[in-house]
């Protein structure tokens, strides 16, 4: 196959995007291990008393326990998840791209981001591309040097933020000491709780998995509710003191929109530190209302400012031509990549010796291509027995 390229100046005709359900979820545990329940969902709990205490969002970095990476790009367990649920319901999902959320988040923002080079893994199985970012060969690549120990501090924060405005239960199941004791609990990223939701956009059906932080009040229990509706996102920045920070914050806001409405989540909250990582104020966002907010920001003087329209546009674009230009098979492993350089997207056949570990469970699991050889062979012998 011949190197094909996919300009970054490419817009599609339609922003239509399929509403995104949740048909499935599961659960990180700190020993890392994978299950199919909502043991890691937590709740969102900070009153204002609390952030009136000035909380330090850097205390117990020393104490961090931080994911492995391998662990954190596996798709062990969100393939895991879809087994489950298709057992359950006795049904195989229907989608074209099976992936991370994360992964079609840089797609989606990279008009407005497109400094760095980007390198994902994509291979056919069963009727689905399953698309993995290369996070090796994107990191090499990459423009940004290793983050310094204030760097790690900082991205610190954000976790350190989550667990202070996090209870591991509802309200009311949670204990007076559980509540009190959260500024001295020992952070970690291990511990994760993801979504499973079916979406698309055009013509292309997607499930994506994706990190929730929280939920807001309650998940519902059965299927009478959207758990979607209830989902919050929570991030940190530094506090917003002049026009330039303004600008700055609205390029991480544009990211986070990209991130909730890919997933269906509807709020965002923020925690706002100092330059000591002090916590100084928690504002929250609609995500309906963050492209109205980017698209009327006063500040920002720029003439191409961020535009979401924009951004979807090019996402349509860009799913439709991976779906129509990536050969459906099975014994072949492909490389999608941006280069910043030129501003487009690349798609290359890669060479026997490297697609070989990608092909042998290095994204889909060997457990899952064997739930699906299991299904195939049952619906052969079904129709062959009419």
């Amino acid at each position: 196959m011949s190197a094909k390229t996919f300009p970054l100046s490419s817009r599609s005709a339609t922003t239509s995007l399929k509403q995104p359900k949740e048909i499935t979820s599961y659960s990180r545990t700190f020993d890392g291990d994978f299950v199919n329940d909502d043991s890691c969902l937590s709740y969102f709990y900070l009153p204002d008393s609390d952030v009136d205490t000035c909380i330090d969002l850097g205390a117990g970095f020393k104490n961090f326990k931080e994911v492995d990476e391998d662990l954190n790009s596996s798709f062990k367990g969100f393939l895991q998840s879809i087994q489950h649920h298709e057992e359950v319901n006795n049904s195989k999902i229907k989608a074209d791209i099976i992936t991370f959320r994360g992964n079609m988040t840089k797609l989606l923002t990279l008009p407005y981001n497109s400094q760095d080079p980007l390198f994902f893994n994509i291979v056919f199985f069963d009727g689905h591309f399953f698309i993995a970012e290369d996070k090796p060969t994107t990191a090499a690549n990459s423009k940004q040097p290793p983050p310094t120990d204030p760097v790690k501090r900082m991205m610190y924060s954000g976790y350190k933020f989550e667990s202070i405005a996090t209870v591991p239960k509802p309200l009311s199941e949670v204990s007076r000491a559980t509540i009190d004791k959260r500024p001295k609990k020992v952070v970690n990223n291990i511990e994760q709780y993801c979504s499973v939701v079916r979406t698309g956009i055009g013509k292309t059906k997607i499930v994506l998995g994706g990190e929730v932080d929280c939920v807001w009040d309650f998940k519902p229990s059965d299927k009478s509710g959207n758990p979607l509706d209830h989902y919050v996102e929570l991030k940190t920045s530094k506090t917003i003191l002049q026009a330039g920070q303004a600008v700055t914050f609205e390029k991480k806001l544009f990211r986070t929109w990209a991130q909730c409405f890919l997933l269906g989540i509807p709020r965002v909250i923020y925690g706002f530190r100092d330059e000591n990582l002090i916590l100084r104020s928690v504002e929250e966002y609609r995500v309906d209302e963050i492209p109205v907010m980017l698209k009327t920001n006063p500040v920002n003087n720029n003439p191409r400012k961020i535009n979401c329209t924009d951004a979807l546009k090019w996402y349509g674009a860009v799913v439709e031509w991976i779906v129509n230009q990536v050969p459906k098979k099975e014994d072949k492993a492909y490389r999608l990549s941006f280069d910043p350089a030129t501003k487009h997207m690349n798609l290359v056949e890669l060479l026997p010796d490297v697609a070989g570990s990608l092909l042998r469970g290095g994204i889909v699991s060997d457990e899952f291509k064997k739930h699906r050889l299991a299904r195939r062979e049952a619906a052969a012998k079904a129709a062959s027995a009419q």
